[in-house]
């Protein structure tokens, strides 16, 4: 740990500690970590056991159970869509809001080689709350990167005393991050305030009438009835329907395009279980075995909205794994009826929130008896 005057003298150097990231790339070789890669067009790598997650304004966060009260937010800013059109008319306006936090101070303000071009960061200090709920004082590095299409508004956070402990992590998601511009529009990009409507909601045509997406479409969901295993789950009307009658049984459903879709696996039990053990069986057994569920998140279980069936409990747990590279999520509902058990899984690519809604209202629709 630092003495507080050194401490003090980190704070005006930061600038030689992001410029040298790249050296604990290498030192960090010990550690195992794994790329995440965004829809929006950017991708860099964290500790495996670090965690993703999206806030209903679509900022990615990433967490740690062994890193307290520390966060690495990614906010991802339509460059059409701001009136802050430059990476340093971004940090400036940042800059301004860390302002108005109680205690609120500039330390230092410089740029950074990152991704081919000279990010500008800066350093500021405040008093804030911590995840517990105890007030006090915090460090907050605020950088903006210009990618092809948004800018990345790259944050990391954490109390004062294991500010330094843990910065290597933000210092290698920067020395890794790769830009690309997507071939579609980003998606989940969202300006200050923005909301998170789906395009196809608000479409109209010229005369402003409401767009009817029709048949073999996305937005056309339709109820599907499998008479092998007696269950029905609505999906999208575009997503295919293959079945495999080997063991387990499953029904395979997924977009034409890109990576998005839900699976339901029947497994005969040769005696009753209870959801919450087979759910356990089913990771223990298979769960690694399927590329999109190869770790669960350390998430708390919540109960699926119902099959129909009375004293039919399901739970829902999520997962993530990887693909070519890419980072993939998933949400699983686990039933038990009798002695068969069903597993239904939704998969898409993280940050893609309009399938992450689809997914999880396919998974949520699964039902034992007709709707």
């Amino acid at each position: 740990m630092l003495t507080p005057a050194k401490d003090i003298l980190t704070r005006l150097m930061m600038a030689a500690c992001l410029l040298i990231a790249a050296a604990y790339v290498a030192q960090a070789q010990e550690t195992s970590f794994r790329t995440y890669k965004d829809v929006s067009g950017f991708s860099c790598e964290f500790p495996s056991d670090w965690s993703f997650d999206q806030a209903k304004n679509l900022d990615r966060i990433f967490t740690s159970a062994n890193a307290r009260h520390v966060t690495i937010i990614v906010q991802v800013i339509d460059r059409q869509l701001t009136a802050e059109k430059t990476a340093v008319a971004q940090l400036q306006m940042l800059r301004a809001k860390l302002l108005e936090v109680p205690d609120g101070r500039i330390l230092n303000e410089a740029t950074a080689p990152i991704a081919a071009q000279q990010a500008p960061y800066l350093i500021a200090g405040y008093t804030t709350s911590d995840s517990a709920g105890q007030v006090r004082p915090f460090r907050h590095i605020q950088m903006v990167v210009t990618a092809p299409r948004v800018f990345l508004l790259m944050s990391y956070s954490a109390p004062d005393e294991i500010f330094d402990e843990h910065m290597r992590v933000f210092q290698n998601c920067a020395a890794t991050l790769v830009l690309e511009d997507p071939a579609t529009p980003p998606a989940g990009a969202t300006t200050d305030g923005a909301d998170d409507t789906d395009a196809t909601e608000n479409a109209e045509t010229d005369d402003d009438a409401p767009v009817d997406p029709g048949p073999g479409s996305e937005d056309t969901l339709i109820w599907r009835h499998n008479t092998d295993r007696d269950f029905w789950i609505a999906v999208p009307s575009i997503w295919s329907n293959k079945t495999d009658q080997s063991e387990p049984y499953s029904v395979d459903m997924q977009h034409p395009d890109r990576v998005e879709g839900v699976l339901v696996f029947v497994v005969d039990l040769g005696k009753s279980s209870t959801v919450k053990d087979y759910a356990n069986a089913w990771e223990l057994v298979l769960a690694d075995k399927i590329f999109f569920m190869k770790d669960r998140l350390a998430v708390p279980e919540a109960s699926h909205p119902g099959v129909g069936l009375a004293k039919t409990p399901g739970i829902l747990r999520e997962y993530q794994g990887e693909i070519s590279g890419a980072t993939v999520r998933s949400v699983a509902a686990y039933v038990v009826n009798k002695k068969r058990a069903f597993t239904v899984v939704g998969f898409h690519f993280l940050g893609d929130a309009t399938g992450e809604k689809r997914i999880r209202a396919a998974v949520e629709s699964f039902r034992l008896s007709a709707p």
